[in-house]
């Protein structure tokens, strides 16, 4: 089947599943943002024209959906648009650089909050506004359904790369990708591995305990007066305590990832009397030559975290269960299909209830950088965001010299004095 003259493809299984959640939903659909505020005498030309040439060499940013016909959800990808169409760019008078930040940030907070009909716009919302010829602010929205979190870091690096290039730097080549359509049409042929696959999930699946209530000291006394919304959290660690939560981690056997992920798992067990929970963490299904590969290929898969004695316990368990989930990451429609369990294809991608844990490592210390003579601020110009959540959600960002911990907590489940009694423990239990 074509659209426009371009062949069209099955949506993957992760796609897949967000088509589902917003055909049954009002919401606007799951985004993922980036924000750069821009220091020095920005080539506007030259920015605009870097950005057309990612645009260009990434299918996923030019991806239109379509749920039409006899294929089913299906996708295709669009000629890149003209620069004009590219990147809205405005100048803003504003009394103060305060101002100017906070104006930004609403229209961030509004292009997230608009929904996305991919049957007739790119994926992606672009705005470049000037504040004064030496600072510039440029937020960018992405629909989840065309890419994952890897967006972040390869629409970036490969936007600065392109424009060094432009302005001279030969040393800042180009690195062309695999394109998301040809990984999207790939089916997966019956084997082994795609049965080992699909047997060890449906073992994984059968596993999950039911959702348990928090303890009656921890949970709202009423629940049809139970407060409403999602309560935020949050600390940082760094300096004297960031060395003695990686020298905590080392002492038990653990990476800084697991050593996260016990602390989580140990403090939700403080607040319940399950025996057992289930940890939901963003697992990326790309293979070792799809590093650069844009698209969605995230899913949200569970660990099933078993209640343990001692803390070496708990980590030896859920270094196994990641190795293991590693091993198996490779869940795709025809996986879900030879699984035979119907409960499958509904659940992965993660519900969004119970505990769930997101962590990004960040190679070297990209809060500030520097581009053809420019100072570069990354996410200064955050939206507002309402992230509704039904338990305990948990982001760890990692830097070299800090780590900053996010959570957020169903209010209508926990108390406000019981979700930052539960972040205290986190915290607690990091520094072992």
């Amino acid at each position: 089947m074509h659209h426009q003259g371009q062949e069209a493809v099955p949506l993957t299984l992760p796609q897949l599943l967000i088509h589902r959640t917003l055909r049954d939903s009002t919401d606007p659909g799951p985004t993922l943002e980036l924000s750069y505020r821009i220091e020095g005498p920005l080539d506007v030309p030259a920015f605009i024209a870097s950005v057309g040439e990612v645009v260009a060499g990434h299918d996923a940013l030019r991806l239109a959906v379509c749920g039409c016909g006899a294929l089913g959800p299906h996708q295709w990808a669009r000629p890149t648009p003209p620069p004009a169409e590219l990147v809205t760019c405005q100048k803003v008078t504003a009394g103060s650089e305060e101002r100017f930040s906070r104006y930004v940030c609403g229209l961030a907070t509004k292009d997230v909050s608009e929904s996305w009909d991919l049957r007739t716009e790119f994926p992606f919302r672009l705005r470049l506004l000037q504040y004064s010829p030496g600072l510039h602010a440029f937020i960018a929205t992405f629909s989840q359904l065309a890419v994952d979190g890897s967006v972040r870091a390869i629409f970036g690096g490969d936007l600065w790369r392109a424009y060094r290039r432009r302005l001279g730097d030969h040393e800042a080549v180009a690195e062309p990708g695999p394109q998301f359509l040809d990984t999207a049409a790939e089916r997966e042929a019956p084997g082994a591995e795609s049965r080992d696959i699909a047997d060890f999930w449906r073992h994984r699946y059968a596993r999950i305990p039911e959702d348990r209530a928090f303890l009656a000291s921890s949970a709202p006394s009423t629940p049809d007066r139970a407060a409403t919304g999602t309560l935020k959290t949050g600390f940082v660690l760094e300096g004297e305590r960031l060395r003695t939560m990686r020298q905590a981690a080392r002492s038990n056997g653990a990476t800084e990832f697991i050593w996260i992920q016990h602390a989580l798992a140990s403090a939700v067990f403080e607040h319940t009397d399950a025996d057992s929970i289930a940890l939901w963490l963003p697992v990326d299904t790309r293979g070792t030559r799809q590093r650069r590969l844009l698209g969605m290929l995230t899913l949200g898969l569970p660990t099933v975290v078993d209640r343990a004695a001692t803390p070496p316990d708990l980590v030896r368990a859920l270094t196994g269960d990641w190795f293991d989930t590693l091993k198996h990451r490779r869940v795709t429609r025809q996986t879900v299909d030879a699984s035979q369990v119907a409960a499958l294809g509904d659940l992965v991608g993660g519900p969004e209830r119970g505990v769930r844990f997101a962590y990004v490592s960040h190679p070297r210390n990209r809060l500030r950088d520097t581009v053809g003579g420019l100072a570069v601020h990354y996410g200064a110009y955050p939206p507002s965001i309402e992230r509704v959540v039904s338990g305990v959600q948990l982001k760890a960002g990692s830097w070299d010299d800090s780590v900053h911990f996010r959570l957020l907590f169903n209010r209508s489940r926990l108390t406000e004095s019981a979700a930052r009694r539960l972040t205290a423990d986190v915290e607690r239990i990091l520094l072992g």
